[in-house]
C-alpha cells in the first residue's frame, strides 16, 4: 500500500510538468487569469485518471482515480461551455473517452 502511494505521489511531478508544457504549447490570447490554465489542468487530470483507470474496480479507486476523473470531467465541461482552447478540448475529449474505455475494459477483465 505504501509503495502504491509513493508511486502516485511521484506521478504528481510529471502531471504538473505536462500541464505547464501544454499551457505554453497551446496559448490562448483572449482569455485572462485562471481560465488560461484550466484546459492544461484538465489534460493533466485526465492523463492521471487514464493511467490509474485500471484501479477503477478496486477500493483504492474510491480515493484516487474516480474523483480525479470526475473533477477532470467537470472542468472539461466548463472548458467546452466557455470554449477556452479548441485544440486542448479535442485532446481532453480523447483522453476522457480513452479513460472511460479503459475503465470498462478493466471492469470486464477484473470482474470476478
Amino acid at each position: 500500500m505504501l509503495g502504491s502511494v509513493l508511486l502516485l505521489i511521484a506521478m504528481i511531478g510529471p502531471m504538473v510538468l505536462l500541464a505547464t508544457f501544454l499551457h505554453y504549447l497551446f496559448p490562448v490570447e483572449n482569455v485572462n487569469g485562471f481560465d488560461q490554465w484550466v484546459p492544461a489542468i484538465v489534460s493533466a487530470l485526465s492523463a492521471w485518471s487514464f493511467f490509474t483507470s485500471w484501479l477503477w474496480f478496486y477500493l483504492f479507486n474510491l480515493y484516487l482515480s474516480l474523483p480525479v476523473f470526475l473533477l477532470a470531467l467537470a472542468l472539461h465541461l466548463y472548458t467546452v461551455r466557455k470554449n477556452l482552447n479548441p485544440k486542448l478540448i479535442q485532446i481532453n475529449t480523447a483522453l476522457l473517452m480513452a479513460t472511460i474505455l479503459m475503465g470498462f475494459v478493466s471492469f470486464l477483465y477484473f470482474d470476478i
